[in-house]
């Protein structure tokens, strides 16, 4: 009797406490989501993937290929994505497919290595060289007192901003275009261009490097052109 009425005066309190007997304790899961909060596009350039999972959206929701699975394969880049995640970490993924478009998705972009190829590189220095040696007297010496501004800590964004500011000051219209053709140059190969001058262009006999860290810097690219300008 006294063990029936202890029992009734235990559910009795969990009642009113509110604590139900029956239910298990549950743990709420971590949050696993990925904030974007910035997409870009990318001039189209070739990778090889060293690592990593491709994922079927920004978002990381969901692997769709291991890049493991693709040693050989070459990767074409087509956007950027800037991706914060839920323990506030932040990473740039960038969106890629293989030749045939059939392995694609997202992977982080320090799982993927910049493939060169270093004759069409010195191709894109001579074009760049040739038109600023054939803009007008005072839009080449303007284009030749940029690149000397160019220090070690000069970035990408700095001459593109340069070059961008004396394509919209002037009136000739020849060298506006001359110029257009420069700037678009620089802004999809400028990193590029830097990483080779910077190692000596002239030096690298490989047709294909391949390259894991490109930086922002502008300084070797800004020395290399001034040594080539007539």
């Amino acid at each position: 009797m006294k063990h029936s009425i202890m029992i009734n005066w235990v559910v009795g309190l969990a009642i009113l406490f509110g604590i139900g007997l029956s239910q298990p304790t549950t743990v709420s899961a971590k949050s696993t989501a990925v904030k974007v909060t910035n997409t870009q596009s990318l001039t189209k350039a070739p990778y090889r993937a060293v690592s990593g999972y491709l994922y079927s959206s920004a978002k990381l929701t969901k692997k769709v290929h291991n890049a493991d699975n693709y040693p050989l394969t070459t990767f074409y880049a087509y956007k950027s994505a800037s991706i914060q995640r839920a323990n506030g970490n932040k990473a740039v993924y960038y969106y890629v497919k293989n030749g045939n478009g059939k392995v694609k998705g997202w992977i982080w972009s320090g799982h993927l290595v910049r493939l060169i190829n270093i004759s069409q590189q010195r191709k894109q220095v001579n074009q760049i060289i040739g038109l600023i040696d054939t803009l007008s007297t005072d839009n080449k010496n303007n284009v030749i007192s940029i690149l000397n501004l160019m220090n070690r800590q000069s970035t990408l964004p700095d001459l593109l901003t340069q070059l961008n500011n004396l394509a919209q000051s002037i009136n000739n219209n020849p060298d506006i275009v001359k110029l257009n053709q420069i700037i678009k140059m620089i802004k999809s190969d400028g990193q590029t261009l830097n990483y080779l001058f910077s190692e000596g262009i002239n030096k690298l006999y490989p047709k294909i490097v391949a390259i894991h860290h490109l930086n922002n810097r502008v300084f070797a690219l800004a020395q290399g052109l001034l040594d080539r300008i007539n």
